[in-house]
């Protein structure tokens, strides 16, 4: 008698867990996607993102649930449909660059013309952090002067091409860049007291850019 009450109590407690893995599984989130492709940075309107009902399990933290949370924000780069949009993806400020990046406080802007053999053969992009080595050209730059590391670890901001458009992807898929313009300036940030040291290298020198890891 006492070991079949324990058996109808173990059958119990197996099925009490099956349902509640049951109804684990079987809960839903409502999450934020754009619903068209958005390659210009600007605001979001109503018509650029929809909501829809995923597993709560494969909703990840940060993730956008309401649209009246990203309407008005812009996202920091291109979104593609469908793309779950995060809380941290969007800012309330245009960004600087259509690569969604911004110029932190304090720092500056500056374009570096490049070739695409000088640039890890045109595969830096955005976002990317790289060392800048100025190579004194012959006639242009003082006698004596040697090859110089500029600096270490400097954030791409945007990457340009020959009609100063920036040069991004054409498939937003792919991570190569599209063949329709090529290379020609990488722009770094720097600080105000390298102005006057990369003016005048720009003016006596080519650029050679090496990847650094990520911090």
């Amino acid at each position: 008698m006492i070991a079949r009450r324990w058996l109808i109590t173990l059958a119990l407690l197996a099925g009490c867990v099956a349902g509640a893995v049951y109804w684990a599984a079987d809960q839903r989130r409502d999450i934020v996607v754009a619903a068209r492709d958005i390659e210009l940075p600007r605001a979001l309107t109503r018509d650029d993102v929809e909501v829809r009902a995923v597993p709560a399990q494969l909703a990840a933290d940060g993730v956008a649930t309401a649209i009246d949370d990203v309407i008005g924000l812009v996202p920091r780069s291109p979104l593609m449909r469908g793309q779950i949009v995060f809380a941290r993806g969007i800012t309330n400020e245009l960004a600087d660059f259509r690569s969604g990046l911004g110029i932190a406080p304090g720092m500056r802007a500056i374009a570096l013309p490049v070739s695409a053999a000088n640039a890890l053969g045109g595969a830096v992009m955005p976002g990317a952090r790289v060392d800048v080595l100025a190579v004194p050209v012959a006639g242009r730059a003082p006698a004596g002067r040697a090859t110089e590391l500029l600096m270490t670890s400097a954030t791409v901001l945007d990457v340009r091409g020959e009609s100063g458009a920036p040069l991004l992807p054409r498939d937003p898929r792919s991570s190569s860049i599209g063949a329709g313009d090529r290379l020609a300036a990488v722009v770094i940030a720097i600080s105000p007291v390298d102005e006057i040291r990369f003016a005048d290298r720009i003016a006596t020198s080519t650029f050679v850019l090496a990847l650094t890891p990520a911090r």
